[in-house]
């Protein structure tokens, strides 16, 4: 699997390395030098987003522990976000890592529930959001109307891999990965602890599902509102590029757009799917391929600036615990010596 996921990489690497080519990297930094300013503004608008993001994990922990801040968990969010783009993972790298940021303030039997609750949420939420920007859009346009079933199809796949998604959160899925990752290593992962959490945690799974759903379609609601805040970038890139900008341009090409990446999500960084999938949507729109792929340009830069923030999260949470950690280390040791004495005292 690893060998197919480093071709697959290499492959939309070669892609991506095509494509600068053949549009040339000066006029792609003549695009970002005509966006200027205009990146702190998208990058601003991103900080909303994943403000709505949290906001969608947080509903679904139920009796928060009230030393854990909001601001605690964005920056959990955000280096999960981190991890996700920058590796292979299907999404579930991040969320594990969302949970191991919080287990000191929430057990991770429920760190690991809600995380992943919040991802079917998440997927439910850019469903949402791209059935209603095709109901909105697609009809209005009349060169898209050949593209009506292969986006019927396309968002045909996105609810079936939720729907698979969902089916194994209901199948025990953290005893299941604990079972299989225990048999790859010859029984190393099967230990009682392990095992016991494992169970704790796809029972905290079964009743978030069985007695909260309100807090699922809140949390559904919430990233539905941060997908929502796509096309008000591409809108404002569009502007910026001194391009010909609407409403529904910005929908189709933001839905179109996700689509794409939801059928490449095991590529990481989003590597093709990002500038190629955004040349190919607004040449069918009656733009140039190289807006496009400059709009997909510098959407990347904001993310990178998220995701080098991301992984600053990340880095200043390890360094965090290993200072506790020593400073743990270190307490037993001063009390034994007070308990033993000085060796000055007791030489007196």
């Amino acid at each position: 699997m690893r060998r197919v996921e480093t071709i697959a990489l290499l492959v939309a690497l070669a892609f991506y390395l095509w494509f600068i080519h053949y549009f040339g990297l000066a006029q792609l930094v003549g695009y970002v030098r005509l966006a200027g300013w205009g990146l702190a503004l998208t990058v601003s608008l991103e900080a909303l987003a994943r403000i709505a993001n949290t906001l969608g994990w947080r509903v679904t922990i139920e009796r928060l522990p009230q030393n854990l801040r909001l601001r605690e968990l964005f920056a959990a969010r955000i280096a999960g976000e981190a991890v996700d783009y920058t590796t292979p993972s299907a999404q579930l790298g991040g969320q594990f890592v969302m949970a191991l940021m919080v287990r000191r303030k929430l057990a991770m039997a429920q760190g690991l529930a809600t995380v992943i609750a919040a991802a079917l949420a998440e997927m439910v939420g850019q469903i949402g959001f791209i059935a209603l920007a095709l109901l909105f859009s697609i009809g209005k346009l009349a060169p898209l109307h050949s593209l009506l079933w292969p986006a019927a199809g396309g968002l045909a796949l996105a609810i079936g891999l939720a729907l698979g998604f969902f089916l194994f959160q209901k199948k025990r899925p953290f005893t299941l990965t604990v079972q299989a990752v225990g048999k790859l290593f010859s029984g190393r992962a099967g230990s009682d602890e392990i095992r016991r959490s494992a169970g704790d945690a796809d029972q905290a799974l079964a009743d978030l599902y069985a007695r909260h759903r309100v807090r699922l379609a809140v949390s559904c609601v919430c990233y539905l509102c941060a997908w929502a805040l796509g096309p008000v970038e591409i809108y404002l890139l569009l502007y910026l590029l001194h391009q010909h900008a609407t409403v529904r341009v910005a929908l189709l090409t933001e839905a179109l757009g996700l689509l794409i990446e939801r059928a490449t999500f095991l590529i990481p960084a989003k590597l093709v799917s990002q500038e190629g999938g955004k040349a190919l949507v607004m040449a069918m729109l009656g733009y140039p391929a190289l807006v496009g792929f400059a709009v997909g340009f510098l959407r990347r830069i904001k993310e990178l600036i998220w995701v080098m923030l991301g992984l600053g999260s990340l880095g200043a949470h390890r360094m965090l615990v290993e200072r506790d950690e020593d400073k743990i280390e270190r307490e037993p040791r001063v009390e034994e010596q007070v308990l033993l004495g000085a060796p000055e005292a007791q030489e007196e």
